[in-house]
Order: structure tokens, then C-alpha cells, then sequence
């Protein structure tokens, strides 16, 4: 599966894995506004485009898709239509239905030991009592308020959520092709969350049949959901990629997961940082990477509205090898994307959305790395000698003046002035009325396409230049070829 996230440097990112043999699983964190949306939306379009299928849960109608994805979004309200899995799963053994169940109970329902160890034993003389599964919450309900246990009363208090609704019908999980949206919004948060437990639960065994397609879980804001190592959203995030089930997971905020929680996160192979709020910069470096901490604060605080630093295997371009280090992206649309084997073009940044921010620069792999990426039509040239103060000139641009060669004047056409030779005068000429050259970002780099100098020829020996550099032309890159 090939997945375009965004691009660098006018080339585009790709993610390359094998479904149902690599991880694919994605986090994308960032504070509001920065274009975690956007991104998600093109991760979700590709997907579909890979023919993969993804299941997203909606809690409170917050959940949207862009309008172009829509004919492929399929709504279901489980309060309408429940939801049709193998709530016990398929074990022949009622001791292991009973105790797998219960923990998945468990993990979202806050049980007392003595309310625990009464549910399993009750479960379990239902199951051998081998009643419709469909009937089995309604057994079990029954055997609970039978119960002379003093637990009795307050398991049918935690469990009225699984009693009071028709959350459940047996058989096996249905989700059509492309996106399944299962709306909670009618449910209270504890409902909601029995109902997302169970159904993680009942993915875990789906996906250990050999025909299960690859699945993507789309969970938005994250911090909605219960995370843990024991529970089956963690071991989605541990075990499901072995099987094709991955996740899409979204959040706003890292700083409200612990960090046990943040360790289950970097179970997914790529992590995606959007800028962070101030307090929370330190902690997405920490899930990039371990290594530069110092250097990836400083660009995770100088990103742009659409531009995030992604950590994991990423290809640029037409590159067969790829990065391994945290990269700076901009989650620009696909079809905005220039194709891998396209031109190299570097425009000129606006001040609204530059292509990278001067902080960045050197975080990425120079384009010299890239030897699949070069551009095969351009000619050979010599490196140039560049000062440590000198810039490159921006490319040429219909605002811009283009830099007409100098011609030596004759002696006799020009009148001389008194305090200056005419050579002087010609030479001073040369110098400060050129048009003034900047950089992208107001510093250099060895990446940016070489200043297109034109050296002039002088013939006057002997000369001393250094009276024509003034102390505001530091930045100015001059170059003569001085003959004798």
C-alpha cells in the first residue's frame, strides 16, 4: 500500500507497507487549527483508494468526513440498529467465555473484587445452561437479581447499561465497504464505552480469521476513549497489526495521557505532530524521537498551519531508501502534491504559508541524499564558492529585475570626476546598483538551487577593493575575475 501524506521540498512523502505484514497504525496530534483534519481526511481518502475498510465512532455528532467522501461513509445508530457481533465469542469453553468476558467488562466497569468473582461463576452456569446468545444478558440478569450475594445489588447497578438497552445482536460483524460510522451520541459516556470495549473485543477475534480484510479503526479525539494496556483498544495497538487491524487515532492533546498511556501510543509506527500547544512541545519530541531532543522542540515550536513533523519509515519522492530521521511535511492536498517523478520546482514562500520555516531546514535530509530525486535533465555545473555571509538569489520572477551583464565603458565616453579614477567609478557602479540578493528565509543552505553569478572581467591590476564593501554589504556576494 502506497500512502501520500503530504510533501517536502515539492516531493511527495509516501508511506510504503505491506498490509497484514507491517504496522500501519498512525497517531496525529496538534493543537486546534494547525490542519490535523485536513490530513486525516487525505489519510482516510488513500485508504479507501487502497480498498481498505474503516470503522469510526461518532460520540456527539462531531465526527465529519469531507463532502467527496461522503457516498462512501455508511451511518449506523446503534440505538436504532444494534450491532450485530459475537458478543461471547466462539469458544466451546464456558469457563474461557465467562473469564473473557468479564475482563472486557471489567477493563470499562469499575467492579469491586467481591461484584467480579460473583459475575464470572453466574456467567459461566448461564453459558452451560447454552441458551440463544442473544438470550444470555437476559439469563444472566435474571440469575443476578436471584442472587442472596450482598454484591448482587450493585453488579445490577453497574451492568444496567448492557440490561436497560438492546445494544447486541448475535452474529457475525457486519461493516460495509468503506466507512462504517457507528454513531454512540444516544448513549450515556458509560454506555458508550461498554459498547466501544465490546466491539474493540469482537475485532480482535475477527481479525484472527484468514479472511478478514484489512481494517482501519478511526478514533477521533482519543482522550474520549479508554486506553489501556489491559483492555482491547491497547491490544489493538499491540497485537491487531499482526492480523491487518490498525488504527487511525487523533487527538488535541498528549498532556492528558499518562505515560504509561504515551508508551502504548508509540506502539504506532508512525507518529504525526502538528505544532503543539507551549506546555506540551517536550512531550510530542519525546514521541518522535529520543535522540535531538533540543533541536526538534526548537521546530516542533516553529511550524506553520499545515505543516507537522512526521517520525516512522517515510520515502521522498522516487527515493528507495527511507528516512530515518523525524521529518518536516506539509499536509497539502494529494492532487497538490507535485508527482515523484516531476520537476524539481521550489517557489517562492509566502508569508502565510511558507514551504519551510528557517528553523527546519537543517532537520531535513539535504536533496544531495536523495539520489533517486535528482533531476535528470539538469546539466552538470561547478560548485560554486560561497562566502560564509553570502546568499542565494531567488529565481527569477516576473516582480523581479533581471541582472543584465556588465560591459567595461569606454575611457572617453564617461567623464571623469576629480576624487576617483574611472575605473573606480565603473567598478563602484558594478557594485551597489545590483540588485539586492536574498535568501528564502534569510540564511543559507547547501539544498537551495546555486546563485546564477555572471563574473565580469576586468583588466586593471593592482587594485585594492576592499574600500567599496561599506559595513551595511555584508550580505552582498561579489564575484570578480581580476586578470593582470
Amino acid at each position: 500500500m502506497r500512502l501520500k501524506i503530504g510533501s517536502t521540498y515539492q516531493k511527495a512523502v509516501t508511506i510504503i507497507e505491506k498490509l497484514k505484514e507491517g504496522n500501519v497504525s498512525i497517531f496525529i496530534c496538534g493543537k486546534s487549527g494547525t490542519g490535523k483534519t485536513t490530513l486525516s481526511s487525505n489519510i482516510t481518502r488513500k485508504l479507501l483508494e487502497a480498498g481498505v475498510r474503516i470503522v469510526a465512532i461518532d460520540h456527539r455528532h462531531a465526527v465529519s468526513f469531507p463532502v467527496e467522501l461522503e457516498p462512501y461513509v455508511h451511518r449506523q445508530d446503534v440505538s436504532q440498529k444494534p450491532l450485530k457481533l459475537h458478543l461471547f465469542g466462539a469458544s466451546d469453553n464456558p469457563a474461557d467465555t465467562a473469564a473473557s468476558f468479564a475482563d472486557t467488562i471489567t477493563s470499562v466497569i469499575a467492579l469491586s473484587n467481591a461484584q467480579e468473582q460473583l459475575l464470572r461463576p453466574l456467567l459461566k452456569e448461564v453459558l452451560r445452561a447454552s441458551p440463544a446468545p442473544n438470550e444470555v444478558l437476559e439469563y444472566l440478569h435474571q440469575e443476578i437479581k436471584s442472587s442472596h450475594s450482598r454484591s448482587a445489588p450493585g453488579l445490577e447497578n453497574a451492568l444496567a447499561p448492557l440490561f436497560a438497552q438492546k445494544l447486541f445482536e448475535d452474529g457475525d460483524i457486519e461493516f460495509s465497504p468503506g466507512i462504517t460510522l457507528l454513531d454512540l451520541s444516544s448513549f450515556s459516556l458509560s454506555t458508550q464505552h461498554i459498547v466501544e470495549e465490546v466491539l474493540f473485543a469482537a475485532l480482535l477475534r475477527e481479525a484472527t480469521c484468514e479472511d478478514f480484510p484489512p481494517t482501519f479503526l478511526y478514533l477521533d479525539e482519543l482522550s474520549n476513549y479508554t486506553l489501556r494496556s489491559s483492555n482491547a483498544l491497547g491490544r489493538i495497538l499491540c497485537e491487531g497489526r499482526k492480523q491487518g487491524l490498525y488504527a487511525l487515532l487523533v487527538a488535541q492533546s498528549i498532556r492528558v495521557f499518562k505515560p504509561e498511556q504515551r508508551i502504548l501510543l508509540q506502539q504506532c509506527k508512525y507518529m504525526m505532530c502538528f505544532q503543539p500547544a507551549d506546555e506540551e512541545v517536550r512531550m510530542c519530541a519525546s514521541l518522535l524521537s529520543t535522540k535531538d531532543k533540543a533541536k526538534l522542540v526548537s521546530t516542533l515550536k516553529g511550524l506553520q498551519v499545515g505543516e507537522f513533523m512526521v517520525s516512522g519509515s517515510v520515502y521522498v519522492g522516487d527515493s528507495d531508501t527511507p528516512t530515518t530521521k523525524p521529518l518536516v511535511v506539509h499536509s497539502k492536498s494529494p492532487e497538490d502534491v507535485v508527482p515523484a517523478n516531476g520537476p524539481l520546482a521550489i517557489p517562492v514562500p509566502s508569508d502565510t504559508e511558507p514551504i519551510l520555516p528557517p528553523a527546519q531546514i537543517d532537520l531535513l535530509l539535504p536533496l544531495d541524499a536523495f539520489d533517486d530525486c535528482d533531476d535528470e535533465e539538469a546539466a552538470p555545473s561547478k560548485p560554486e564558492t560561497v562566502t560564509e555571509n553570502a546568499c542565494p538569489l531567488l529565481p527569477d520572477s516576473p516582480s523581479e529585475h533581471s541582472i543584465e551583464p556588465l560591459h567595461l565603458r569606454d575611457e572617453s565616453s564617461a567623464p571623469q570626476e576629480q576624487s576617483q579614477s574611472p575605473q573606480m567609478q565603473l567598478l563602484r557602479s558594478a557594485v551597489f546598483t545590483s540588485v539586492p540578493m536574498n535568501s528564502y528565509y534569510g540564511n543559507y543552505n547547501c539544498s537551495w538551487p546555486p546563485a546564477q553569478v555572471q563574473p565580469a572581467t576586468f583588466s586593471y591590476p593592482n587594485m585594492d577593493f576592499s574600500s567599496l564593501i561599506q559595513q551595511d554589504d555584508a550580505q552582498i556576494s561579489f564575484q570578480a575575475l581580476i586578470t593582470p
